[in-house]
């Protein structure tokens, strides 16, 4: 046994001596390479005793330094069984060199292959990140999440800086940035690279060009212009050829954001200008930015119309004369509505020349049109929910003169907007009596059954929830809109049903549709406290796109608009975007300039019916429900007192949660109704108060329903119809999230609680009986003293990590940390003496800071500093506590909370203590997250709410 251990050893210390003559070799000798060549061929025949580090490291140096010969010869002395090539592959890139690159690349090396584990390894293999230098890969959850992540495609276009060698000493080769860009151009031409592989470099030119003119003390516009070019060049690639995909618009959307250089925003201009009109629809800063969308005008071209005339109406506040002249032949630049908003805001503004001149363009823009007929005659022009075919066309204004103080800033664009604004209404027709009335009435009822079975037939497991309306006549709506609902009762607008169903010649699937994804995902069912327009809107664009994936987009100008508005939209909130998110973006005042246009866009329904009003309560005290047959715990907020003025007061609540009602105190609530409205003059309770608790528990009673129905919705397309399920992924992830239910956080943390005896009086565990016997009978002494100690649970061992990757903002974890704090300290959670850790983990553990008091916990939280800012992998946190568990560092540990994104890695094993994922908005997927960890969603609006800092 001793001789084959001592053989082994000789193996061993011959094969290390061997790779160092080769490594060394292969650094000395960079043209003809001889005595590489010899060093590796005697390395070969122990190749199977050289550690998995050396083999990779031999490889990389070998790209750097050898010829595409030496690099085979390293290939073939370990039979291509490498851990990782990536970086090889890099490095040969960033060198310059071509021959070797695509040497590489016959041998299928990718880019962003992941780490791999060789078949001849005989130790135990590093941790990935060693292989990376943790940098991002194709398999790498936050992969194109953030412009600026590291990927191993960045090091293409970073210089040596005396870390790249894995074993052995310090190596680096000269550089040359422009040679660089024109291999990647060469290998891009021949076809060499993926999508994902052309994208990532795509995005790491354009990075180093953005990093090259980012600080004015450090510019190098030539290397930035070098960046720049090769960027031009792939996009070239990506349009003619179709190389690479969508995901080029999302980094150059990225490159647009606040203090970034604007020859960087002129490159996204120039290649892609509807990217930057888009995100200039999107982004309240850059529209305050007037100075730089001015300054990008000469680099745009004409986007989709509704882009122009965000454009149009951004240059027409600032008074940008030259510029509102570059851009009114656009498309779409010239359309009545987008002049009309470019006059508003003009005349606002007090710039009279460019209210003048864009009156003149909008009697033009007039003069051109033709006049449609209206169908049937009476629905109003621009009515919201009916297709535009069925709309009533706006009548060219009459060419007059202009008014008689255009020659001042105010007269010309408020007389302009009179005179336009008066043509926006068709005259209704003759009122319909007597049997036409039954008749149009009977009429409207079968195109709506009609479209209901349509609806059906296409989409049987929507047959239960469509079951759940009751269908209800009505008339003169307001607006033309044929639908609205209360989750009770599907009300239609004769007139309208029989206009649209006329001028689309089909039923109104998109619209039906449309008013019952509102109820399956209990939109309608909101607090006295929610800011209206803002969850009206939200709503609208979230069942809007549900919509498009269940029946399809709809047709003509106004699908479009409403295809480019949510692609907007998807870029800034992501994919998956949900009712609660946009709602929270909207009320923080996000899309301020955009909300009235998406309204008037998305607007299909009457949602008046969703929130209180005066005949349900009083919307201003958030009168609860009855305690089990009431409105919901989302906040159905019924009441109906009225202020003095007739004013209902539910008018004038806002509130960053919708489903909230109120503050949740209860404080000045009523239990059987109202506390003044409801009652007479003489104190007697008046019959108002019985009908609010009449509407109060029939809206309870739907809301219910609905409930069930979607996760009986969520089941069937999960189950029986698990085809059409995996094609309404949207729909899918709307379900999982759509209740509104909140998880309390304060009753949630008392999980991590354990029982312990605490030196404190226990006023509740003492016979009160002897108590007062032994004072009454002898005066002063009681018979039996309280407990000197009591059982409480608390909490005293426990770790919270937090992501620190680049996804997760400061900003974020610092309000996570603050509302912690503040519910720990404020109910008395935790024991005098603590054992915390707080661990800072991105794709490796960063820091450990172990908290021993609350107040060592409350000076760490005012001067939290973030490490990491890579990418995402939460088993490293994991590994990490189970080490301190095994090290005795934890005498029983309640629990572990990781606060994240949910952009990442999870680990398979469920550990040996309480896990909970908290993560801080909706943007992830919660199937992902294994059964054994809890999980619960905290928004902005909450930590606010909860957190006194």
């Amino acid at each position: 046994m001793e001789t084959m251990d001592g053989q082994r050893h000789a193996y061993e210390s011959n094969a290390a001596a061997l790779v160092e003559h080769a490594r060394t070799a292969i650094c000395s000798q960079r043209e003809g390479c001889h005595s590489a060549v010899a060093a590796i061929a005697a390395l070969e025949p122990h190749a199977s005793e050289v550690s998995a580090t050396d083999a990779v490291d031999l490889l990389e140096r070998a790209c750097v330094f050898g010829t595409p010969r030496l690099v085979d010869d390293v290939w073939e002395c370990f039979d291509g069984d490498f851990a990782f090539t990536g970086w090889a592959l890099a490095l040969a890139l960033r060198c310059g060199r071509e021959d070797v690159a695509r040497t590489l690349l016959g041998h299928g090396v990718d880019l962003l292959g992941q780490v791999r584990r060789p078949r001849k390894l005989r130790a135990l293999l590093p941790h990935e990140g060693t292989f990376t230098r943790f940098d991002l890969v194709r398999e790498s959850p936050t992969l194109f999440l953030n412009n600026m992540d590291p990927t191993v495609g960045t090091e293409v276009f970073e210089g040596f800086s005396g870390t790249e060698q894995l074993a052995g000493s310090a190596y680096s080769a000269p550089t040359d940035i422009g040679r660089t860009c024109d291999v990647i151009a060469r290998l891009a031409g021949d076809g060499l690279f993926d999508a994902t592989v052309f994208d990532d470099l795509f995005r790491a030119a354009v990075v180093k060009a953005w990093h090259a003119l980012r600080h004015a003390g450090s510019q190098d516009p030539e290397l930035a212009e070098t960046c720049l070019g090769l960027a031009a060049r792939l996009l070239e690639l990506h349009r003619e050829r179709g190389m690479g995909d969508r995901t080029i618009d999302l980094i150059l959307g990225n490159l647009v954001v606040p203090h970034a250089s604007r020859r960087v925003v002129a490159f996204v201009c120039e290649a892609a200008p509807s990217v930057f009109l888009g995100r200039l629809c999107a982004l309240g800063w850059l529209q305050d930015d007037i100075d730089l969308v001015r300054a990008m005008v000469p680099h745009l071209s004409g986007g989709m119309p509704e882009q122009s005339g965000t454009l149009l109406r951004i240059l027409a506040a600032a008074g940008a004369m030259s510029e509102l002249q570059a851009v009114i032949g656009w498309t779409g630049a010239t359309e009545p509505q987008a002049l009309r908003a470019a006059i508003d805001a003009a005349s606002e503004a007090g710039h009279a020349e460019a209210a003048t001149w864009l009156f003149v363009q909008l009697q033009g823009a007039g003069a051109k049109a033709g006049l449609r007929a209206s169908a049937g005659g009476r629905a109003p022009v621009g009515a919201r929910g009916v297709r535009p075919s069925a709309q009533a066309p706006e009548p060219a204004p009459t060419p007059i003169a202009a008014p008689a103080g255009a020659k001042t800033a105010a007269p010309l664009p408020h007389a302009a907007r009179r005179m336009w604004r008066g043509a926006d209404t068709v005259p209704s027709g003759p009122s319909i009596e007597g049997d036409r009335t039954s008749e149009r009435e009977d009429l409207a009822r079968r195109i709506v059954e009609l479209t209901r079975g349509a609806v059906v037939a296409e989409n049987p497991f929507l047959a239960s929830s469509i079951g759940l309306l009751r269908l209800e006549p009505t008339t003169a709506a307001a607006g033309g809109i044929p639908f609205r609902t209360d989750g009770r009762t599907l009300s239609y607008d004769i007139d309208a049903v029989i206009d649209g169903f006329h001028a689309q010649r089909e039923p109104l699937a998109h619209d039906f549709v449309h008013t019952l994804v509102h109820c399956i995902l209990l939109h309608p069912f909101v607090g006295p406290t929610i800011d209206r327009s803002a969850w009206s809107l939200a709503a609208d664009i979230v069942s809007e796109s549900l919509v498009a994936e269940i029946v399809g987009r709809r047709g003509g100008r106004r699908g479009d608009s409403i295809d480019a508005v949510l692609d907007h939209l998807a870029d800034d909130l992501g994919p998956t975007m949900t009712t609660e998110r946009l709602y929270h973006a909207l009320v923080r005042g996000g899309y301020a300039s955009m909300r009235a246009p998406w309204a008037s866009l998305f607007h299909v329904d009457d949602h008046d019916p969703w929130y209180p009003t005066a005949s349900e309560g009083n919307p201003a005290t958030g009168r609860p429900r009855a305690s089990e047959g009431g409105p919901s715990s989302h906040g159905a907020g019924q009441g109906g007192e009225t202020r003095s003025g007739g004013e209902a007061a539910g008018d004038q609540q806002k509130s960053c949660r919708p489903e909230g009602g109120g503050d949740g105190s209860g404080s000045d609530r009523v239990e059987g109704g109202q506390r003044d409205g409801g009652q007479t003059g003489d104190g007697n309770t008046g019959p108002s108060m019985n009908g609010a608790e009449q509407a109060g528990a029939a809206r309870a009673e739907a809301e219910r329903r609905w409930e069930q129905a979607a996760k009986s919705l969520r089941v069937d397309l999960e189950t029986l119809s698990r085809k059409r399920g995996e094609r309404l992924q949207r729909l899918m992830h709307e379900l999982e999230v759509s209740p509104h239910e909140r998880v309390d956080y304060r009753e949630f943390l008392r999980q991590f609680a354990v029982q312990s005896e605490e030196m404190r009086l226990s006023d509740d565990e003492f016979d009160y009986v002897f108590y007062t016997y032994g004072l009454a009978l002898y005066g002063d002494l009681p018979l039996i003293e309280p407990l000197e100690y009591r059982n409480e649970r608390r909490i005293r061992d426990f770790a919270i990590v937090i992501d620190t990757s680049s996804s997760v903002s400061g900003k974020v974890v610092q309000q996570f940390v603050d509302t912690t704090f503040d519910v720990l300290t404020s109910e008395s959670s935790f024991f005098q003496k603590v054992n915390i850790h707080i661990i800072q983990a991105d794709l490796r553990v960063q820091s450990d800071t172990k908290i021993t008091s609350l107040a060592e916990l409350d000076r760490w939280r005012r001067n939290i500093r973030l490490y990491g800012l890579g990418g995402t992998d939460f088993r490293p946190a994991f590994r990490y506590v189970g080490e301190l568990l095994s090290d005795g560092e934890f005498d029983d540990l309640s629990g572990l909370i990781y606060f994240t994104d949910g952009w990442g890695i999870y680990p398979e094993r469920m550990p040996p203590y309480k896990t909970t994922f908290v993560f801080y908005d909706e943007d992830h997927r919660p199937e992902l997250v294994p059964a054994w960890a809890l999980q619960i969603t905290l928004h902005p609006g909450e930590f606010e709410s909860m957190s006194v800092y």
